[in-house]
């Protein structure tokens, strides 16, 4: 995968790329790990008679050329497995990184550091439990910001996270540490399907927070509309206090043209010239001008996560803060939901949700007023299911916003990793359900996209300063179901349809299109029976039918899986937030969303959240449980 070239070191011979990825496998939950064992025993047989690992160099260098050529798809999923593990463990050395040119680093424009964020208390949890009037799971945007309302409205409110707390002063410096840190699953989180769908979702004090690109959307307002018509909520279309308030407090506002960063300017320049309408993103970062780091933890927490905006604020009202918590049931007595029950770690923090039985401390937690569920769209369902709370929509309706990169090689040195991550929009073809937004990831998560296997792949990372690239984002009617698995872990499925593929590879199009008019000289449709792509082939790309799943996607809004609908037999919530069939148990994250929101949906769920938390707060029959 990574012999060496032009100054690159080799693999295994000058970097130890298997031992830094076993380290990394070892720390994945038994299920997750079984799936990945099972790939790479594949892969090794697939040359059979033949073992790959028992090949000579120019032997294997030549079966994956072929696997990158052949028209199966399983090639393609292995191939991009062994990439995706190879790209991590290599591109992460210094040495590589180095004769790159990549620098990781954050920055705001007059060169200063954010202030400090307030203190989260003492986060440790202690004895066998607690009691409190609201127990939220979950500290992400929707976890926090209930934790926030509901305690500046006088109740005691303790919030339960499952990861541990980071920030500037305390991210892993490595990058796969901070991937096992911070994401669940260690970020390989999958969506099974043709094609199987990457869903990396946060584990961390803050959640998804602390780990996304700071894109500040609100829901589009006829979206809004129509959940309100639809679905029977008839607060839906009236979000626009709670979105500007949060807009203020996370110091929100566009990205500066002029510093956002070569990538995102050569999106905005061929959007120009197509006539194409966009913009320059809203970020949750004020005056930040550069951000490599974001998937890793923001390096100076010039992002305003949760971790340092609305869960500070809230232990300052009062609020308690317990990590390393993984809640393993909701607790109900006569129809009404009365706590939850966890898991700890007799001794420190927890590393994993998959703790040996001899670490294992039950932790109980009792909330007089209400227990809230904000453990996002997939953890939230977990719990349902676990506790067969909330009817057969449970789990259901699953939509991610699958999305695909589209890179292209420009003759121009880009640096993305110089500018803003994500930091301009494309909205011309909204209709078709498509959102282009400039992304340039790292080079451990962007590198394993780049075309070519072996020598050719290393050129194509010696490149990778000259790489611009495009994020296509689809607002799914595809979906999918989350459900538990025989050991009581979490699965998901998730099924593209044909429609929804060829929007994707329409969106594909309008993507390499603005990559051309802005000077690009072949593009990366990562679609292996395309090819590259240059602008005389683009009309053939355009007129060919792809299957789902010939297409190579990540996701990372799962939604829906909790829809809040005043008809009980189409959600799972009611207009309140509150769980069908049990008292005093709601949810406030993403889960609730009725459909896709089509636009990146932090800010959406922290509406939804102030909304929810706010009507509970000041519900007259739980005043008297208010604190003096």
């Amino acid at each position: 995968m990574a012999p060496g070239i032009d100054g690159l070191p080799a693999a295994e011979c000058e970097v130890d790329v298997s031992g830094r990825v076993a380290d990394f496998l070892g720390s994945l939950p038994p299920r997750v790990l079984g799936r990945i064992r099972l790939g790479l025993r594949v892969f090794e047989l697939l040359p059979f008679p033949w073992r790959f690992s028992r090949l000579d160099l120019a032997t294997r260098e030549d079966f994956l050329r072929r696997m990158e050529r052949s028209r199966l798809g399983v090639y393609h999923e292995l191939l991009l497995m062994g990439k995706v593990f190879t790209t991590l463990g290599y591109a992460i050395d210094t040495g590589v990184a180095g004769r790159i040119g990549v620098e990781t680093s954050c920055r705001l424009a007059d060169g200063s550091l954010p202030e400090p964020a307030g203190s989260l208390g003492d986060t440790q949890p202690r004895g066998e439990g607690e009691e409190c009037d609201v127990v939220i799971v979950g500290s992400g945007a929707g976890g926090a910001v209930a934790a926030a309302t509901l305690a500046e409205a006088g109740l005691d409110v303790i919030v339960l996270e499952a990861g541990e707390s980071h920030d500037r002063e305390n991210y892993p410096s490595d990058p796969l540490e901070a991937i096992t840190a911070l994401y669940r699953d260690s970020g390989l989180t999958i969506a099974a399907g043709r094609p199987p769908i990457p869903i990396p979702v946060g584990r961390t004090v803050g959640g998804t927070t602390v780990i996304n690109s700071g894109t500040c959307f609100r829901a589009p307002a006829p979206l809004l509309e129509e959940w309100r018509q639809r679905f029977g909520i008839g607060w839906t279309n009236e979000l626009g206090a709670e979105f500007a308030a949060a807009e203020d407090f996370l110091r929100v506002k566009p990205v500066d043209t002029e510093r956002m960063g070569r990538n995102g300017q050569l999106a905005m320049e061929g959007a120009a010239a197509l006539g194409a309408s966009g913009g320059p993103i809203a970020r949750n970062a004020g005056d930040c001008v550069q951000c490599s780091s974001c998937p890793f933890g923001c390096e100076i927490d010039a992002k305003r996560g949760m971790h340092v905006s609305y869960l500070p604020r809230a232990v300052a009202a009062g609020a308690r803060l317990r990590t390393g918590v993984n809640v393993r049931q909701i607790l109900t007595e006569n129809g009404r939901a009365t706590g939850v029950s966890a898991i700890t770690l007799a001794d420190g923090p927890q590393t994993s949700i998959y703790p040996t039985f001899e670490a294992r401390r039950p932790f109980v937690v009792r909330g007089r007023v209400a227990t809230i569920v904000a453990g996002g769209a997939l953890g939230t369902p977990e719990l349902l299911l676990r506790a067969g709370l909330g009817g057969r929509q449970v789990g259901r309706n699953l939509h991610i916003h699958p999305a695909c990169w589209v890179g292209a090689r420009y003759a121009e040195e880009v640096r993305g990793w110089d500018g803003v991550m994500q930091s301009y929009y494309v909205d011309e073809w909204e209709r078709e359900r498509l959102l282009l937004e400039a992304t340039f990831t790292p080079l451990a998560f962007g590198g394993a996209w780049l075309p070519g296997t072996g020598r050719e792949h290393q050129r194509s990372m010696l490149d990778f300063g000259q790489i611009g690239s495009i994020g296509v984002h689809l607002s799914d009617a595809s979906s999918g179901r989350v459900s538990l698995a025989g050991d009581g872990s979490l699965k998901a499925r998730y099924k593209l349809t044909r429609a929804d593929a060829d929007r994707l590879t329409f969106g594909i199009a309008r993507a390499a299109e603005i990559h051309f008019a802005a000077g690009a000289t072949e593009v990366y449709p990562n679609i292996a029976r395309a090819g590259k792509l240059t602008p005389e082939r683009l009309p053939e790309f355009e007129a060919t039918s792809f299957k789902p799943s010939e297409l190579r996607l990540e996701a990372f809004h799962p939604m829906g899986t909790a829809r809040i609908s005043a008809d009980e037999t189409e959600g799972v919530c009611g207009p309140d937030g509150s769980v069908n069939g049990v008292d005093n148990l709601y949810v406030a994250d993403a889960s609730l969303f009725p459909t896709s929101v089509g636009v990146n949906p932090m800010m959406t769920v922290i509406a939804f959240a102030s909304r929810i938390a706010s009507d509970l707060a000041l519900s007259p029959s739980r005043g008297d449980l208010r604190r003096r």
